[in-house]
């Protein structure tokens, strides 16, 4: 009887008698939910897949996933996937329908309005804009460190969450 109790895991419960989730597992499943996220920025992904995945009530997972990431997790994979984009349009010359396809849009047209909603501007003129800036910091030393400044700064304020 003694054996048995040892091996037996004690899971924390609340007031009302349910498990409780918290703590460095639930930490855990929600970071592999957000490598999950990562590595699948090419579908689309529901709430209810994250939660499946994570063993966590969909309702329980989001409140916990806010509580942990800082934003709802659909808000944060939709980041993700702009932030993505934002490099597909940086550094290939695949069209935007081209870059919607890859990241699991249907509609190109959908993904430049989430597209310009996140990162406030349309994934056209987002490139337009970047090339514009390599073209002129390639000449002048000062001016590339200003504009790397400038673009980690714009870059981390796209990826905060929080």
């Amino acid at each position: 009887m003694i054996a048995i109790e040892a091996q037996t895991k004690v899971v924390p419960r609340n007031f009302s008698g349910s498990v409780e989730h918290s703590g460095p597992e639930t930490a855990l499943r929600i970071e592999q939910s957000v490598a999950f996220m990562a590595q699948h920025l090419d579908r689309p992904l529901q709430v209810a897949t994250l939660a499946a995945r994570a063993n966590i009530s969909p309702s329980h997972f989001f409140a916990l996933f806010k509580r942990r990431i800082g934003s709802a997790p659909m808000d944060y994979f939709t980041r993700l996937r702009m932030q993505r984009a934002c490099g597909l349009l940086e550094g290939t010359s695949l069209s935007v329908k081209e870059i919607a396809s890859k990241l699991g849009y249907d509609d190109p047209f959908y993904f430049s309005r989430v597209f310009k909603s996140v990162n406030r501007v349309a994934p056209s003129d987002y490139r337009v804009a970047q090339r514009e800036m390599a073209g002129k910091t390639g000449n002048d030393r000062e001016t590339l460190n200003f504009s790397r400044e400038t673009k980690e700064a714009t870059l981390s304020r796209r990826v905060q969450f929080a």
